[in-house]
């Protein structure tokens, strides 16, 4: 699957924040809770009758930051199976749901089989149609509708064809286009693209690979279910497979991700970019058509790095690789790991790996005496062979943040190397081949996922990380901030929005809530 990871200069956020003069404050109360008082919660419309009978979906684990996920690996989730006069659904084995439209002019909205009712959140969608069940000629677009009651929703869509992509409004009258613009890096048909949906409130945020394409504020539909739509033009037809559905918490979109330069990237479908082709004894390098670059390693116990061929410097960055191990050129038994290493200078290195038959992760120091374990855990969502992961690092300085899928699982300080070349890391241990694709590797200025929510009544901000600092500003509950890090006596550094300046709220647990969890956020002082 391939996802590009380009980025764009728009970048808005959605924050509520009440600026209060200290003056007109009143006394300070000796916690930094100011009020717990809380809101009379939203109230969800309605759901609308589903096209067959729904089947509640299992809720995922807690911890993982999921609200809804489905890979569509299992049919048994609930998602309907039916045939119409223009279009059917249904599961495409081993991992689609499918929707296929078979006239001209024609749409159709899919939702989710347990009827939830989701007001803020992120959702991801990764999606592509298929060209050997779609008509060669006319346009069509596809993607995710959501806050749905009845004929109410909104649609994020792409058409891969016009490489265009629309912001839609379904009311029981019309269909409205609220916002639409072009962006070239949608890919064509048999490649999935990724869509996100931020929504909080009246504000929506738009993104399709990573890049953030598009807002849009609208009061109207405030909470409803979630789902899929597709619609031809003068396409005859259309064949759409839908492929990871998640939602979470709502996560701002980092201002770096909406404007984050993009320092290198390369998704393999061009020999020409320069990564090494070589056979050695042990292992082998290269390009594999269409869409990849490899490293097997022939033996056990062995590992290799391929670095980026510009050789390049980075300090502080974002880097993002997809990877996954091809079964059918990987011996049956034994372990391996690959993943992304960063910051080399001739032996010195860090690295980022997964194994994906033990499901564990490393983040390793390699140094001219030997490699070291500087941390390792467990993630049960660490894929099987012949499917990607996509692995995250952002190097701040020496902390050092670590995601597999789009889920944090560690922070890292190490002060050691502060600056280098960043590739490719495979290792065995008893598997005597190991044959790693690398499906893209992206590298962009840095851009720190942290968000926090107030839950409960109002928080102080000040302007450094205690309370004999001035107040700046209130957070009242509902608000969401970008944070920054956490000081050593546990203050939330968090951007302020139109301020060069930060402010510091306390860690307040109960009353405020970050994503990740602040014990994975890198320390920081005034």
């Amino acid at each position: 699957m391939k996802v590009s990871h380009a980025h764009r200069s728009i970048w808005q956020i959605a924050t509520l924040i009440s600026i209060l003069i200290t003056a007109g404050c009143g006394s300070i109360p000796a916690t930094e809770v100011a009020s717990t008082a809380t809101p009379p919660p939203v109230s969800a419309s309605s759901p609308a009758p589903a096209i067959t009978e729904p089947v509640a979906q299992e809720v995922p684990a807690p911890g993982q930051n999921w609200l809804l996920h489905d890979d569509f690996t299992d049919p048994a989730t609930g998602w309907p199976e039916d045939k119409f006069d223009n279009y059917f659904i249904g599961y495409h084995e081993p991992e689609y749901y499918h929707i296929e439209v078979t006239g001209a002019h024609y749409k159709t909205t899919v939702f989710e089989p347990g009827k939830q009712t989701y007001g803020n959140f992120t959702v991801e969608l990764q999606v592509l149609a298929a060209g050997a069940k779609t008509a060669p000629q006319g346009d069509f677009r596809y993607g995710l509708a959501f806050r749905r009651s009845g004929d109410q929703y909104y649609a994020f869509t792409i058409s891969p064809r016009a490489k265009k992509w629309f912001v839609l409004k379904s009311s029981p009258n019309q269909l409205t286009v609220l916002s639409e613009g072009t962006d070239a890096t949608i890919h064509d048909l048999d490649t999935d693209d990724t869509l996100r949906v931020d929504a909080q409130g009246p504000d929506l945020f738009f993104h399709i690979n990573d890049q953030i394409v598009g807002q849009v504020t609208d009061p109207e539909y405030t909470t409803g279910e979630m789902g899929f739509y597709v619609e031809s033009f003068d396409a005859p037809n259309a064949h759409i497979h839908f492929d990871t559905l998640t939602v979470r918490d709502f996560e701002a979109p980092a201002p770096g991700g909406a404007g984050a330069a993009v320092l290198y990237e390369d998704d393999f479908t061009n020999p020409t970019t320069g990564w090494t082709e070589r056979k050695f004894d042990n292992y082998f390098i290269g390009y594999h058509e269409p869409e990849y670059y490899h490293v097997e390693i022939s033996t056990a116990n062995y590992k290799t790095t391929v670095f980026e061929p510009q050789k390049e410097i980075f300090g502080d960055f974002t880097a993002e690789s997809q990877v996954f191990a091809v079964a059918a050129k990987t011996s049956p038994e034994g372990d391996f790991r690959y993943g992304v290493a960063f910051r080399r200078a001739g032996d010195q290195y860090y690295a980022f790996a997964i194994s994906p038959r033990t499901k564990k992760w490393y983040v390793l120091k390699s140094s001219p005496s030997g490699l070291q374990t500087l941390q390792e855990g467990e993630d049960q969502t660490i894929h099987d062979l012949d499917t990607a992961d996509l692995l995250r690092v952002d190097a701040q300085g020496s902390n050092f943040l670590f995601h597999i899928n789009d889920k944090m699982v560690s922070q890292v300080t190490d002060a050691d190397y502060t600056g280098g070349e960043i590739g490719l890391y495979v290792e065995t241990f008893g598997a005597s081949n190991t044959h790693v694709h690398f499906d893209q590797l992206s590298i962009q200025e840095l851009s720190l996922s942290l968000a926090c929510n107030v839950n409960g009544g109002t928080l102080y901000v000040r302007s450094g990380p205690g309370k004999t600092y001035s107040q700046v500003a209130v957070l009242s509950d509902g608000n969401s901030v970008k944070a920054l890090g956490i000081s050593p006596n546990r203050w939330i550094k968090i951007a302020m929005e139109g301020s060069d300046a930060p402010g510091w709220v306390s860690y307040e647990e109960g009353y405020i809530s970050c994503n990740p969890s602040v014990d994975l956020f890198p320390v920081v002082n005034p």
